[in-house]
C-alpha cells in the first residue's frame, strides 16, 4: 500500500486520452461567461506556485473563487479535534510493536518529532505529516490556501464547494485498523523506497501528466470503499455546487487534482450535465 500517505494531498485519474492540463474551461447552459476548473496539490513547494500567465488572466478574469472547503471559515479547535481517535486509543497500542518504532524513527528523521507526540492521531493524519515532510516547505502556505489568500485579496466572493465534515466523514468511513494497516504498510514502502513516491508524483504534477499520475495511483490494496467515498462520492457534490456557483457567478474553482479527471470525476460530471469542459493549454508548467 506504497501510495496512502500520498492521497491526503493527491489522488490523480486522467479523463478520455488527454492528460496535460491542469486548467479547465467550463461553458455552456446558458452560462453568461465562463468558469474555470484548476487541480491543485496540498503542498508548499514552490515549484507547484510557477503558474503561467493565463492561469492568473482566468483567475482575475473570474468573479469567484472556490476551493474544496473554505478553510479560513472553519473552527481551528474543530478541526484539530477531527484528527484524534476516540480517547483511550493509542497507535502504540494498535500497531505491531515493530513498526511502531519504525514509525518512531521516521518522524524523528523527517519531521523533527517523536512518533509518541502523534500518538493518539488517526493514522490518516499520521500517513499525511510523514507525506507533507518529503516536500520542500518553500512557501508559507500550500497552494489551494495560497489561491485563497489571493481571492481574498482580491475581493473576490469565495465559496466551499462541499462541507468539512463530508471530508472527516470520508476518512472516518474507514476503519481505524485498516488504517492501521495502510500506514504499516506505507512505512515498510518508505524505508525500501529509491526514491520516494512523493517526489515521482510531484514530477509528475509538475509536468500535468494525468496519464502517468493514473498509473501511479493505481494501487489495487487500497479499499474499494475508501476510494468511492473519499473521491467518487465528494466529486458529485463538488460538481452539484459548482454547477451552483458558476450560475451565479464566473468562478474559477480549485481542487485537487484528483477529483478532476476520470468517468465519475467532476469534468465527467459537468458534462454529463450538458457543459462544454475543455482544457486550456498553458505554455508553462503546471
Amino acid at each position: 500500500m506504497k501510495r496512502f500517505s500520498l492521497l491526503f494531498a493527491l489522488l490523480f485519474v486522467v479523463f478520455c486520452g488527454f492528460s496535460q492540463s491542469l486548467l479547465w474551461k467550463v461553458t455552456g447552459k446558458k452560462l453568461q461567461s465562463p468558469s474555470y476548473l484548476y487541480g491543485t496539490i496540498h503542498i508548499q513547494d514552490q515549484r507547484v506556485f510557477n503558474f503561467d500567465t493565463l492561469v492568473w488572466e482566468k483567475f482575475h478574469s473570474c468573479d469567484a473563487f472556490a476551493m474544496e472547503i473554505l478553510m479560513d471559515e472553519i473552527n481551528p479547535a474543530e478541526m484539530r479535534g477531527c484528527m484524534y481517535m476516540p480517547k483511550g486509543k493509542l497507535l502504540s497500542e494498535m500497531m505491531p510493536a515493530e513498526d511502531f518504532a519504525m514509525l518512531d524513527s521516521i518522524c524523528k528523521k523527517k519531521i523533527g518529532t517523536t512518533a509518541y507526540l502523534m500518538n493518539t492521531m488517526k493514522p490518516f493524519f499520521v500517513a499525511s505529516a510523514m507525506q507533507q515532510s518529503e516536500f520542500s516547505q518553500d512557501m508559507e502556505t500550500a497552494l489551494d490556501l495560497y489561491f485563497l489568500k489571493k481571492a481574498r485579496e482580491a475581493g473576490k466572493l469565495c465559496y466551499g464547494v462541499e462541507k468539512f465534515q463530508v471530508q472527516v466523514d470520508a476518512i472516518d468511513a474507514i476503519k481505524l485498523k485498516d488504517q492501521i494497516k495502510m500506514l504499516s504498510q506505507s512505512l515498510h514502502d518508505t524505508t525500501t523506497a529509491d526514491t520516494s513516491e512523493s517526489q515521482k508524483l510531484l514530477e509528475v504534477y509538475l509536468a500535468a501528466d494525468l496519464d502517468k499520475m493514473l498509473e501511479m495511483s493505481n494501487d489495487a490494496s487500497m479499499p474499494a470503499k475508501f476510494n468511492k467515498i473519499f473521491l467518487i462520492d465528494r466529486n458529485v457534490g463538488m460538481a452539484k455546487n459548482f454547477e451552483k456557483i458558476a450560475k451565479e457567478h464566473s468562478l474559477f474553482c480549485a481542487v485537487g487534482a484528483a477529483h478532476l479527471g476520470g468517468e465519475k470525476g467532476v469534468i465527467a460530471l459537468l458534462r454529463k450535465k450538458g457543459y462544454t469542459v475543455e482544457p486550456v493549454i498553458t505554455a508553462g508548467k503546471p
